[in-house]
């Protein structure tokens, strides 16, 4: 099989987990990205003493 052009199944495995993991970041990122700003200013609120 001179010329043979293509992906080992192995290496197909941990792509499509690649894959999987970069979804469920981007997901999870997109998520906590409003909830965020929520959470900093429970944290600034938290500090403000006698204000």
């Amino acid at each position: 099989m001179v010329g043979k052009r293509g992906m080992e199944s192995e290496m197909m495995g941990w792509w499509i987990l690649a894959i999987i993991a970069l979804a469920i970041m981007i997901g999870a990122y997109f998520i906590l990205k409003g909830k965020g700003i929520d959470a900093i200013t429970y944290v600034k609120s938290l500090f403000r003493f006698g204000r």
